[in-house]
Order: structure tokens, then sequence, then C-alpha cells
């Protein structure tokens, strides 16, 4: 038998990266190889994402993150990769530290829900048994029907290959927001099917009779578009406590150091774009992440969906005659620009936690405390908000989104600096957390290697039984291929 090692990344990576066990014959759409034969070019262009491996562990790049993202990651800490293209989206989730520790049934807490954004499974499974069945589930129940990352029946009826949503919740939220169905949206279809993930809501676990199983606890999804798209108008949503039944504003966790009822926005990147330039001319995600070329005389949608400079003719260049050069160069200063900008409030905000841990510490009070977390609150909604690509998608919400979140993360420390003196603390010096390192010893995580070690026997241990199901192919694997399990599981 092969290694373990060789095993996971094999079978994550390799050409036949969709395999599909013999006994689940009824999830064969999700093996994304079953459409090659009949649309060629669009498979081996959705293939062609194997080609964007680089990751990194984007704590180790940005420290500050292990201060924000405190609270989340289990007893391991917090953790961020950075992204790379849809191939890795299975291997990805998989293999990261929280994802899970199925072994033997102990601490199986990753539902099923997360392979709507990672796997066709998801959408294979909802053909299958049905949305709440996926919903009700654990990812481990589905870990024997092999690798599948994002494919054709995320995007695409397996049967008529129209494009199709299918968690239902895209559907209910449009309505609640005053705007058309999926199925009635036109051109705006094209930005739709990638809000399906691409997107920032929340979750509520509601207990729902299912023909096997009379309690089961299914995650339904919610978003925060019934006054508008824009940050603003989903911040106001969320801090309504007329919009959810507790009548609190919504807490998606409460951040351990400083206390701060957090607003976990994750990637609205539907939302940013939609209330910027391009989209509000009519522009769609698609237009420029699959923009058409010609293939042998006909124009097709490029299934190669990734970073448009790398393709700035035929994505910018159906609207702009600027040079690919001098796109780039635009492209480039706004980036610099909305970096400067992210470090800044990164930073400021960091030490705002820390700062707010030392004031409980030494007696602050609730009443005290109460404008603090609200300018807490507010500046990581936005910082979070706007933390990957929304320099292009919406450059003017971008910079002032940064600039906003520095505003607030700033106020946050002149109201402790004052509360800290009243308690008696002057000239208090935010501990240091300019390495990984330093910023993980600020967070209490006395089992972090422990779960880590438990994650990456799981991986082994899991994995290995999963492949034992009759019919899991053997697929080939790149070389040197980067992931969590590599770089945490063969120190």
């Amino acid at each position: 038998m092969k290694p373990i090692t060789s095993f996971l990344l094999c079978a994550a990576l390799g050409a036949a990266i969709t395999t599909v066990s013999a006994q689940d014959a009824d999830l064969a759409s999700a093996d994304s190889s079953n459409f090659k034969d009949k649309y060629p070019f669009q498979y081996e262009r959705w293939t062609a994402s194997k080609a964007d491996t680089v990751t990194g562990d984007m704590i180790e790049a940005y420290p500050a993150l292990a201060i924000l993202r405190a609270g989340t990651g289990g007893p391991a800490g917090p953790r961020l990769l950075k992204l790379r293209g849809h191939y890795y989206s299975y291997l990805d989730f998989a293999t990261m530290q929280d994802s899970g520790i199925p072994s033997g049934g102990k601490n199986d807490n990753t539902s099923a829900r997360c392979l709507v954004c990672h796997s066709t499974l998801s959408a294979a499974i909802q053909d299958k048994d049905g949305e709440k069945v996926l919903l009700s589930s654990k990812w481990s129940k589905y870990g024997k029907d092999g690798f599948h990352p994002v494919g054709c029946i995320n995007c695409h009826d397996p049967k008529t290959m129209q494009l199709r949503v299918q968690p239902t919740w895209l559907n209910k939220m449009l309505v609640k927001a005053g705007k058309p169905v999926f199925e009635k949206a036109g051109n705006d279809r094209f930005s739709l099917i990638c809000a399906q993930c691409h997107y920032e809501g929340y979750t509520k676990t509601d207990t729902e009779a299912l023909p096997d199983n009379p309690n089961a606890k299914v995650i339904n999804s919610f978003t925060a578009w019934k006054n508008g798209l824009d940050l603003a108008s989903q911040e106001a949503y969320l801090n309504d406590g007329k919009n959810f039944e507790n009548n609190k504003p919504h807490v998606d966790l409460i951040h351990p150091l400083s206390k701060t009822p957090i607003i976990w926005s994750i990637h609205p990147d539907f939302e940013v774009f939609k209330t910027g330039v391009h989209g509000k001319n009519g522009v769609q995600c698609t237009s420029c992440h699959m923009p058409k070329v010609t293939e042998k005389g006909i124009k097709l949608t490029d299934h190669k969906i990734g970073n448009p400079l790398n393709n700035v003719q035929s994505a910018c260049g159906q609207c702009h005659g600027t040079k690919a050069e001098t796109m780039a160069a635009i492209v480039k200063e706004r980036k610099q620009r909305a970096e400067t900008l992210r470090v800044n409030s990164m930073n400021n905000l960091a030490a705002a936690h820390l700062e707010a841990k030392k004031a409980w510490e030494v007696g602050a009070s609730q009443e005290e405390m109460k404008p603090v977390l609200a300018e807490i609150r507010s500046s990581y909604w936005h910082w979070n908000s706007l933390a990957r690509a929304a320099y292009m998608h919406n450059p003017d919400e971008t910079f002032a989104g940064f600039a906003r979140a520095n505003d607030s993360a700033q106020k946050a420390r002149l109201l402790l600096k004052d509360i800290l003196v009243k308690h008696g603390v002057t000239n208090y010096q935010v501990p240091e957390f300019d390495t990984k390192e330093k910023a993980l010893a600020l967070l209490d995580l006395p089992q972090r290697d422990t779960f880590i070690k438990e994650k990456c026997n799981s991986i082994e241990k899991d994995f290995a039984e999963w492949r034992k199901t009759p019919g899991f192919k053997e697929p080939q694997m790149p070389a040197n291929i980067e992931s969590w399990y590599e770089r945490e599981c063969k120190k």
C-alpha cells in the first residue's frame, strides 16, 4: 500500500481527481471527468486551474491576523490559507486543521454544508437525497465518495447543462431583498451563479423532521441583503435586533480577548462587486473571471476561473482599449494603496483587541466597554469584508471601508486609553505580535500541538479507510504540492 501522504495528495490532486466509488453510482455526476468527452474544451480549461498551485500561511505573512481571528480554528487556534485555484477547493478544505476530526467519530463537528462551496458532491447529494439531508449531515459521511473539487455541477444541471443554483436560500434572500430570483435575473445570473459561495451570510440551526431523522439539525443560510448590498446597509441590518428571533443584534462569535460580539464577515465578493462601478454598469463576475475566448473558430466561455490579469486582452480588452501593461499598472497601484490601508487598520484593530483585554483585567465595567466594543465590531466588519480582491471589485468601497475600519479601531483605542488610566494603568504597552509565534502566544491555546497531531492522525487513518471503498480510483498527483498537511504534519 502506498504511504498515506502519497494517497492523500494523489487522491486530492491528480488528473482523475473527481472519483466516485462503485457503490455510489447515484453520485456519478460529481465526477467532472464524466463531462469531458462532450465538453472537451471546457473540461480542459477547468482542469487548467490545477496550475494555480501556490498557497501559503497568511498568518505567517500577517501575524496580526492571529489576533483578529482569535476564537476560530478550534483548540489549534486561527489559521488562514492563501487562496488558489478551484481545483484545490476540496483538498484545502479536507486537510485544514478545523475541518473536524472524524477518526472514530471523535469531534466530528464539520457539517456537510461545507461541501456546498468546496465540492461537486454537494450538488450530487442534493440531486439524490435532497438539500435537507445534506444540511443535516456530517462531512465524514461522504468521505468515502472521493475527492471532488468545485466543478461542473456546482453551476450546471447535469442533465441539461443549463446554469442553475441549488442552494434554496439564494432565491429566498433575493425575494426578501426585492430582487428577481435567479431564473428571472437575466444577465445577473452570471454573477448570482458565483454568489452561491462568494457572498456574506449567516446560518441558523433548526430542528426539522426528515424521513430518516425526526429531529434533524438542519443548518439554514441567510443574508443581510434586505436593506441593500453595500456594507453600511448590511451592517445596519445585522445590528438591528428586530431582524432576529432573540431581538438582539446578530453575533457570530464573542472574541476571546476583547469580548467583542463579532460579525464574522467572510467573503462578500458578490455584494462588494455589485455595488462597485463594474457591477452597477452590468458587468458580471464571468465577464472578467471567465471571459469569452475563441477555440477552433467558436467563441466559448473560458472555464479556467482565475485572475483576469492572466488574460488581460480577453478579460479587460472586451471593454477597455487600454494596453495590458497600463491596465496592470493601474491594478498594481490600487492593490498597493489597499494593502497600506489594510495593514494599518489590521494592526490598529489587533492592538485594540489586546488593550480591551487589559481593560477587562483591571476592572473595566460593561458600561465603560460598550462603546469600545461597538467600534471594534464595526472596524472588523469593514476590514474583513474587504480583505480579498475588493480593491478591483469596488475600489471606492475598499478605500473608504479600510479608512473606516482604521478610524473605528483608533476610536476604540482612544476610549481604552482613558479607561485604562481611570483604572490606574498608565503607559500600557501592547505586547508585540510581529511574528506568528508571538501572536499565537498571546492566545490561550494549551491544546494546540495535541489538536494538530490528532488532525494529522485523522487524515492518515480516515483517508486510508475511505480509500478502501470498492471502485475508488488512484489518480496521479503533481509533485511537491503544498497543503496544510504537508506543512504541519510532516515537520
